[in-house]
């Protein structure tokens, strides 16, 4: 019970000090690339993360009865933010949004039309380092929530690619990129706190680096 209030607390605590506002969804846009946008714009981001944020209480609780999360140390909130994040990120871009009507681009959309090629390189590069490692020490068990973490990342970038346009063309490729970033990211961090030591803190520089790259990157391979 403690776990679950401790949990439930975290979560509704980020929920208020993050909760979107017209001011956040003006500057969200901005740092994506969206110099000037127009108060419709600014709503679209608003309830792009309303559909996360408010995801984080339940999933954190959620997270709490599994025994990776459970206690109330450093290790047990890493675990449960990251995760229950990361949760957020998936079944939010599943969703199905409210206002104007979805509609297929006209032009074949690639993954590399909307992510950099250096953010999803280097996860791959952290997840393969971070099974070695698991593997190496003997911590297998630790392997299913590493598994499900790559997963939840494969499936948010699959859906940004595949899902068809939600309202402005502008706003929808910056949210894309935005989706895909932050959730290797995270996945990154994942891997950093299942192996722990330097490789964390260096997979924690590497989610704040991954959520901070606005630029899609030009093709490596001509």
């Amino acid at each position: 019970m403690y776990d679950v209030l401790w949990a439930a607390g975290v979560g509704l605590f980020l929920l208020l000090l993050l909760w979107p506002t017209q001011s956040t969804g003006k500057r969200l846009l901005r740092s994506w690339e969206v110099p000037d946008p127009t108060p419709a714009q600014i709503d679209d981001a608003v309830r792009y993360l309303k559909r996360r944020r408010l995801l984080y209480p339940w999933l954190y609780v959620g997270l709490s009865f599994l025994p990776i999360a459970s206690g109330r140390g450093v290790g047990s909130l890493a675990a449960t933010v990251l995760g229950g994040t990361l949760l957020a990120e998936l079944i939010a871009t599943q969703l199905h949004r409210e206002g104007p009507r979805r509609v297929a681009s006209l032009t074949p959309r690639g993954l590399f039309d909307i992510a950099s090629q250096y953010v999803l390189i280097a996860y791959a590069a952290i997840v393969a380092i971070g099974v070695t490692v698991l593997l190496v020490t003997l911590r297998i068990e630790q392997l299913p929530v590493l598994v499900v973490s790559v997963a939840a990342v494969a499936v948010i970038t699959w859906a940004a690619v595949a899902r068809p346009a939600d309202g402005d063309e502008q706003v929808d490729r910056a949210l894309r990129t935005r989706s895909v970033h932050v959730s290797a990211g995270l996945g990154a961090a994942v891997v950093g706190a299942l192996v722990g030591g330097g490789f964390g803190l260096f997979c924690v520089l590497a989610w704040i680096a991954m959520a901070n790259t606005h630029h899609v990157s030009k093709k490596i391979f001509w």
